[in-house]
């Protein structure tokens, strides 16, 4: 979740198989006030579960469906 005026992240939800691992990114996002243009230009290794976040933070600007896999 993030303020729509700020773009700062506020919150997060993870519902899936090893959240307890992703988790943490959303933690200190929200800890040290990072937006989501911050976590767009955080390195996302693929193909790793790290990529939801990075895919979350994409669907505040474009639908993810339409996105390859590979080239953003």
């Amino acid at each position: 979740m993030a303020d729509r005026k700020t773009k700062r992240v506020v919150g997060l939800h993870i519902l899936a198989p090893h959240a307890a691992d992703l988790i943490h990114e959303g933690v200190l996002a929200v800890k040290f006030g990072l937006t989501i243009d911050d976590i767009l230009d955080t390195f996302h290794v693929f193909p790793t579960l790290s990529e939801a976040i990075k895919l979350a933070a994409q669907s505040f600007y474009r639908d993810v469906g339409s996105l390859s896999c590979c080239t953003e």
